[in-house]
Order: structure tokens, then C-alpha cells, then sequence
């Protein structure tokens, strides 16, 4: 039977936008959650998991391994809490995952003979299940929590990438941001000297319960009002986007798919 062959990302990425609710939702603080509907098709096209030919849905059970997006549900100002708990579930679904892979295909050799450093995907032509190369697989799950958010001071449609947390780049007093910090950091998830981190999770012993995880902080520009008052800052951010500020956010879409991208197939000894 004829296979075809995907190259696999080095890194998988939840992928979480912070905003506030309705009636919020289109507000330049919610720049976080508008990027993220904006890009998330082109995300899925972009990623190079696919071989020429290949049907939309084997490409869908593909990428679908490798990253997740996420909305958070509640106000900026908390969105601590329920990022922290997603990340935790998120992090624990695709380590009983790995682990059933594992239990599944113990008796695989295929681990012992992979001699490239990119693992594969293999996908028959069929509609048979993917079948991977399990071992490999699990000692490579390297996780990486994308933060979408606002950026108060750079023209809308600015794009802002950070790595790690307040030690490695400031927050810039952006209370969503800090709030994440604080929840990761009383986790146990936040670094005061990498940009990685090595995430635990509690339960029996894996071959995928301990790994290194790495934060990516992607701000799009919203601008900043004339005045430097706090309720004018306030009103500011909590207004409505114009026309023009959409049209600089969706044209900025194709640099954070490709950031993505790169951060999906960097290895650890890109780490900075």
C-alpha cells in the first residue's frame, strides 16, 4: 500500500488569544481573539505537514496533533486563571495521547531506525489511520504556549514577538500578560532565567511527563490615544476597531502565521 510521507514540527503550540467578552469582542483590547479568527485559516494552509496531492481531511487529522487554538473566555484583566487551566488540560490530553501511541506500538522498531533528525509522519493513501513513529514522537513533544494579545503604543497592524517571560522582555504593563505570568509562575510553568521551562504534570511516570516549555508572546499594534490620561487610555482600548485599524490587522495575518511556523520547526538549539 502507498504512503505518503509528512515531515513533522519540532515544537507543538497551544495557541491562546486574551481579550475581553461580549460586548467587547471587537474592541482593540480583543485585537488578541480578532487575530486569531483572522489567521487561523491561513495557519492551517501554511503549515507544511502535506505532501502534493493530499486530501484536506488527512492534512486535518495531521496538523491537528501539533497545534490547538484557544479563545479565553474571560475578562483581559484575569485572564490568568482559565489560560492556566486549559494550558494544564491541553498539556495533559496530548500526554495520555503520546502515551497510548506508546502503549499501543511498544514492540515497534521503527523508533531504533529512524535516521534523520526531522521525524516522519506516515499516511497512507487510504482512509487507514496515520501510523508514527510513536517513540520519537513522545520524546519530542516540546510544547510552546502562544499568547495573542494587544500592543498598546505600536501602529495598528504592528506586530510585536517576544519570547519568555518578564525576565527575558518586559510586560509592559499589559495587566492580561502579567496575569498569565503570575498563575504560570504559581504553577510552577514560568522560568526566571529561560525561555523554557520544564512542565510537569503530576500522576503516574511517562515518557511524555516532563518536557520543556517555551512561551511565545505575539502582539498585534492597536495605537495609543493622543492624550496619556488613564481614562482616555481606557476609553481608548475599549472602543470599537475602525475600518482601516481591521483591514492593518488582517494584512499583518501572513508575519504571525509564518512566526508560527518557524516557532512549529525550531529546534532546541535555536532557543534564545
Amino acid at each position: 500500500m502507498a504512503t505518503q510521507i509528512y515531515k513533522s514540527p519540532n515544537r507543538f503550540l497551544f495557541i491562546a488569544s486574551i481579550g475581553n467578552p461580549a460586548p467587547y469582542t471587537e474592541t482593540r483590547h480583543s485585537a488578541g481573539h480578532l487575530l486569531l479568527d483572522a489567521l487561523q485559516p491561513h495557519l492551517h494552509e501554511r503549515i507544511g505537514l502535506s505532501t502534493p496531492g493530499t486530501s484536506s481531511s488527512s492534512k486535518t487529522l495531521s496538523k491537528s496533533i501539533f497545534y490547538s487554538t484557544w479563545k479565553s473566555p474571560s475578562l483581559m484583566n484575569i485572564s490568568g486563571p482559565p489560560v492556566l487551566r486549559q494550558l494544564k488540560s491541553w498539556l495533559s490530553d496530548r500526554r495520555k495521547y503520546f502515551d497510548t501511541l506508546l502503549l499501543n506500538n511498544k514492540n515497534t522498531t521503527a523508533a531504533s531506525e529512524q535516521s534523520s533528525n526531522d521525524m516522519q509522519l506516515l499516511k497512507s493513501s487510504s482512509s487507514e489511520p496515520i501510523t508514527v513513529d510513536t517513540r520519537v514522537l513522545a520524546q519530542r513533544f516540546r510544547p510552546t504556549l502562544v499568547i495573542l494579545h494587544d500592543e498598546l503604543e505600536a501602529k495598528p497592524g504592528q506586530i510585536k514577538i517576544r519570547r519568555g517571560g518578564p525576565q527575558q522582555a518586559s510586560l509592559r504593563g499589559h495587566k492580561g500578560l502579567i496575569s498569565i505570568m503570575e498563575s504560570l509562575r504559581g504553577a510552577g510553568l514560568l522560568s526566571s532565567s529561560s525561555p523554557s521551562v520544564s512542565a510537569t504534570t503530576t500522576g503516574a511516570k511517562s515518557a511524555t511527563s516532563t518536557t520543556s516549555m517555551a512561551i511565545l508572546r505575539i502582539g498585534i499594534g492597536i495605537g495609543r490615544p493622543t492624550s496619556r490620561e488613564r481614562n482616555a487610555v481606557a476609553d481608548y482600548v475599549l472602543s470599537k476597531m475602525g475600518p482601516q485599524e481591521m483591514q492593518a490587522l488582517t494584512q499583518a495575518v501572513p508575519e504571525v502565521v509564518e512566526a508560527l511556523v518557524q516557532e512549529m520547526y525550531r529546534r532546541d538549539e535555536d532557543e534564545v
